[in-house]
């Protein structure tokens, strides 16, 4: 039996906010929507469920760049992708390194 913790709790709440957010879209209140996807990412995140995260970062993403704010939507489909590709979640090897700055 699964063991009930604050993190099952978060994955659930944000859940919530992931389906109210594309309610809110829906019915054409962005404003709306962004506040519940900002809510589910900001649950998820400690809960390491990189699948969600990285689906609830593309719905936010999309809606910033319908909305015109391009910038912001490149930095939430990035947050998607770097929980996507986190150790162990790649077949083509390491990242390769950072370069010195």
């Amino acid at each position: 039996m699964a063991e009930l913790n604050a993190d099952r709790g978060a994955v659930h709440a944000g859940g919530a906010h992931r389906l109210l957010g594309l309610i809110a879209e829906d019915r054409g209140d962005t404003e709306r929507a962004e506040e519940h996807y900002c809510a589910a990412l900001s649950l998820l995140e400690r809960t390491g469920a990189a699948g969600d995260l990285a689906d609830l970062c593309r719905l936010l993403g999309d809606l910033l760049r319908r909305t015109g704010r391009v910038e912001a939507a490149l930095d939430a489909y990035r947050t998607g992708l770097g929980h996507r590709a986190a150790p162990g979640t790649t077949t083509l090897g390491p990242a390769p390194a950072e370069p010195p700055v």
